[in-house]
């Protein structure tokens, strides 16, 4: 399959997701916090609600919000991909690598927010749905999460690891 082809097909699966029965409306997608951006709060959200075991909740914040910042996240993905741009560390980096990193906000908080709801769906036993959301996540691969105890680690790498796990 070209590469021209298979930017096309993952553009259209990144369209079609937020459309499924989990959205929401009455799901807040602003951070009422000047200092977290929405996109930030979202990827939060969404991970604190697949820590706390509520699944279906996640799922739906996911979905939600998911039109307001994927777009970003694709755009960005993409230029990455077209000027072969080498990919952020993981792990422990100074803070100039992690000012970069978090330059990178959409691929960063929409991977992020694809890693929860891929991983909640697959808890719900949404094997087929879990299936896209990992193929998307897997899509950006620039993206980087921020662990509390203090690295990055990759939503992507993550996914790539569990979505191949349901195919096998």
């Amino acid at each position: 399959m070209n590469g021209r082809l298979m930017r096309k097909i993952t553009f259209f699966l990144f369209l079609m997701l937020p459309i499924n029965s989990f959205a929401n409306d009455t799901i807040d997608c602003h951070s009422a916090n000047s200092d977290v951006g929405d996109s930030a709060y979202w990827a939060e959200k969404s991970i604190d609600l697949f820590a706390k075991n509520k699944f279906e909740q996640a799922v739906k914040t996911v979905d939600a919000c998911f039109g307001l910042f994927s777009y970003a996240a694709v755009v960005m993905q993409k230029d990455f991909n077209a000027k072969n741009s080498k990919a952020p560390p993981s792990g422990k980096v100074n803070r100039k690598e992690k000012k970069k990193i978090y330059a990178n906000w959409a691929v960063n908080d929409v991977s992020v927010a694809l890693w929860a709801k891929a991983r909640s769906l697959e808890e719900m036993g949404n094997i087929e749905l879990a299936k896209i959301a990992y193929s998307q996540c897997i899509f950006l691969s620039h993206g980087r999460a921020w662990d509390p105890k203090g690295w990055f680690w990759v939503p992507a790498e993550d996914c790539v690891k569990r979505g191949r796990k349901l195919i096998e």
